[in-house]
Formats: structure tokens, C-alpha cells, sequence
């Protein structure tokens, strides 16, 4: 199960092993996994989708015409009604547009990056975008100490002896990275400690690294 499957199953308010298991291994998702759940619970409440009344139509006219001509107050009833429409409208129009930034939003690829004996514990996904400029990357830290004073963690693209920095960071967490490489041409993804000092090279010191690609 990938992590767009994911989403989609607990959305939706499916429960299984397979989602048990994702869940319990993916940092990103499992940050994620209490508000899909919750709007799974929004979305499934009866009141949100009941059926109005057929009058509603002639309602919403009468309140349309009168408050032109300012001749009647809406009774209570129809501002009822009114703040129902409302309401649903609104929730229709967040769902339309979550489900629309999730297509857009899904990562071109996901990648667990293995922990090394500096972070036996650590768990570490990487979802990555290609774009025009480069490469965008959300990475989901678990598990990680902070970095020790004077110390910073950097992520690394490399090919071979080439190495790309997208950035450094202090804690473990939801990042966003960035590098004005494509992924295709630095395949390997690695992550070392690296002292506050003006080497920008990489340092022998690896926390996590996909391997040599």
C-alpha cells in the first residue's frame, strides 16, 4: 500500500491490517492519519446531506425578491434553511477542493530512506516532486535526536562523487526541501551531520542513505 492508497482507504473509513501496517511505518501518514479520519467522520453525518424540503426552491426565491424589495423579514425557518445551504455549500466546496489538491499534490515518487548504525532508530520517508526548476521534497522524520550543539543535519542528491546540498535542518519533523537538480540524474538520497563550518562538503558522518545508486 502507498501512501495515495492510504489516504483514500482512511478517507473513505476503511480499516484493514494492510492500513494498520502503513500507518505504523510512514511518519508523513501517520501524521495525517487522525485528520482523515476526522473529516471521514464530518463527511459521514446525516444532517450534512439531508434533503431539503421541495419548498426550499420557492423559499430561497421569496427571500431573494423580498430582499430586493425589503418588504418582508426572512421568518425563522427560512434563515434555518438558508444557514443549511450555506453551510453545505461550503463543506461541498472544501471537499471538491481537497480532492482536487491531492491529485495535484501527489508525489512523482516515495522513498524510505535506511537508517545507519549513527540513527538505528530513525524513520525517514522522502516524497519527491519533479518540476521544471528541479526537485521539491517533503521529508517525514521520525525517531531522529536533535542535532547536537554546533551540528546541523543536511540532505544530500548525489551521483557518484557529485554532490547536490537541498538543505539543512536541526530537528526531526516534517520538512520541505529543495534542489535545483532533477532526482533522475542524483539518484541517491542521503542525509549526514555535519559541523557549522564553512566546508560545504559532505562529512563522513551518515545518518541515513538510500545506498549508491
Amino acid at each position: 500500500m502507498n501512501c495515495d492508497e492510504f489516504r483514500s482507504a482512511v478517507l473513505a473509513g476503511e480499516e484493514s491490517e494492510a492500513i494498520a501496517h502503513h500507518e505504523q511505518t510512514c511518519p508523513s501518514c501517520r501524521s495525517q492519519a487522525g485528520d482523515l479520519r476526522e473529516a471521514h467522520q464530518s463527511l459521514s453525518d446525516e444532517a450534512l446531506w439531508e434533503e431539503p424540503s421541495p419548498e426550499l426552491a420557492f423559499q430561497v426565491e421569496d427571500l431573494i425578491r423580498n430582499a430586493a424589495r425589503g418588504s418582508r423579514y426572512p421568518t425563522s425557518r427560512e434563515r434555518s434553511w438558508g444557514r443549511f445551504v450555506a453551510a453545505a455549500a461550503v463543506v461541498m466546496i472544501l471537499a471538491g477542493a481537497a480532492i482536487l489538491a491531492s491529485g495535484r499534490n501527489s508525489p512523482d515518487w516515495d522513498v524510505a530512506l535506511p537508517a545507519t548504525d549513527m540513527a538505528p532508530n530513525a524513520i525517514v520517508s522522502v516524497r519527491g516532486w519533479n518540476e521544471d526548476a528541479g526537485t521539491r521534497m517533503v521529508v517525514s522524520i521520525d525517531g531522529l535526536a536533535p542535532a547536537p550543539a554546533g551540528f546541523v543535519y543536511e540532505f544530500w542528491l548525489s551521483d557518484g562523487p557529485v554532490h547536490i546540498s537541498a538543505g539543512t535542518f536541526r530537528s526531526p519533523g516534517e520538512i520541505e526541501l529543495w534542489a535545483g537538480v532533477a532526482r533522475a540524474d542524483f539518484p541517491r538520497l542521503w542525509i549526514t551531520l555535519e559541523p557549522i563550518d564553512e566546508d560545504e562538503s559532505p562529512s563522513g558522518t551518515t545518518v541515513l542513505d538510500t545506498g549508491r545508486v
